[in-house]
């Protein structure tokens, strides 16, 4: 098989009856009317509301699940710059240390220099879609409700939630953990992080004044780091009003590979023809076959019983050559067969 540089997959949320990710107030007949996010889609000649989470919200949900999963210190947002101390500056950012902390070596980070200070961004090597809902399997709905008062008329509101199975696509550019390059404007290391751990690093030239920073147990790190975030993805929760529309996050479907290239292939594996999600089996194989040179691994496809339309057909036509488990049980043992340190 080919080398693992990356590790691309695609998940599928069971958002029945949830509000996951707001839009802000919407106005309609003297009500205030809280709304989920959507956007629009042409299905049939006619343009439908499609019920989504934005890629900013649910990676934060990915990165505090994987941050209490692995007990991890997080790397939490702050004022930086001039002004900081005062609370006037307008500029944010994490700790930029991806040696203390895995969730800057697996998300990156920026902050945006003067002259007098170093501009540092390092972009995200966990790359991902929106989850959005599928076709035929999404409604929206409007849940009318009152504030009642001690006294006077009640006032009315009402929140717009959805029914959808939300899917979504990532990869993580796993070559890239532990491995950082200061390459002139573009730092990915700050000046006082390669003096504070200096002695953890191999640094190669790339000529002129540019340097890659490459942690001498970069492979170690990068197992455990990748791991990390699969326990996290596995496990995930997260999102809005959960007081009122409570739902389980946790992926019902989670697929998995090693690839060689960066190519986030598991997209559009999911049909909505019946009262459960269905597997495009079809997609899935000729995928397989079609990646077969740049597979670093096998392709793990996990999901919960009960919860596809063709199960049985899944069971029978890639007993072959996948591995099919639980979702949990394939990230336990992705990273046993392809992420174990020593």
């Amino acid at each position: 098989m080919s080398k693992l540089n990356n590790i691309t997959g695609a998940l599928l949320i069971d958002a029945t009856a949830t509000f996951l990710n707001g839009a802000g107030l919407g106005v309609q007949e003297d009500k205030n009317r809280v709304i989920p996010k959507t956007y629009k889609e042409k299905i049939n000649n006619r343009l439908e509301d499609v019920p989504y989470v934005s890629a900013q919200a649910w990676r934060r949900w990915l990165r505090d699940t994987t941050n209490e999963e692995n007990n991890w210190n997080p790397s939490e947002l702050r004022a930086v710059g001039k002004g900081s101390e005062k609370g006037t500056t307008n500029k944010i950012s994490t700790e930029l240390n991806p040696i203390e902390f895995p969730e800057d070596d697996l998300f990156g980070y920026m902050k945006a220099g003067d002259k007098t200070e170093e501009s540092i961004q390092r972009t995200s090597p966990f790359k991902s879609s929106i989850l959005k809902g599928i076709k035929n399997m999404r409604t929206i709905n409007i849940d009318e409700a009152f504030v009642h008062l001690k006294e006077g008329t009640p006032l009315p509101y009402s929140t717009k939630f959805y029914s959808a199975h939300l899917e979504g696509f990532f990869n993580l550019e796993y070559y890239r953990l532990g491995v950082y390059d200061n390459l002139g404007s573009k730092q990915e290391l700050s000046s006082e992080i390669t003096k504070k751990h200096g002695e953890k690093f191999n640094q190669i030239s790339l000529g002129g004044k540019f340097s890659r920073y490459e942690l001498k147990n970069a492979e170690e790190r990068r197992n455990t780091h990748a791991a990390g975030l699969l326990r996290g993805l596995a496990f995930l929760r997260g999102g809005a009003k959960q007081a009122a529309f409570g739902a389980d996050v946790a992926p019902k479907v989670l697929i998995l590979a090693g690839l060689l290239s960066a190519n986030p292939i598991f997209n559009n594996l999911f049909i909505g023809t019946g009262e459960k999600p269905v597997l495009n089996i079809d997609l899935l194989i000729e995928l397989s076959i079609d990646y077969k040179d740049k597979l670093a691994t096998p392709i793990y496809v996990g999901f919960r019983k009960g919860y596809l339309q063709n199960e049985d057909e899944i069971n029978e036509r890639l007993k072959d050559g996948f591995v099919l488990a639980s979702p949990v049980e394939i990230v336990n043992q992705f990273n046993k067969n392809h992420l174990t340190n020593g």
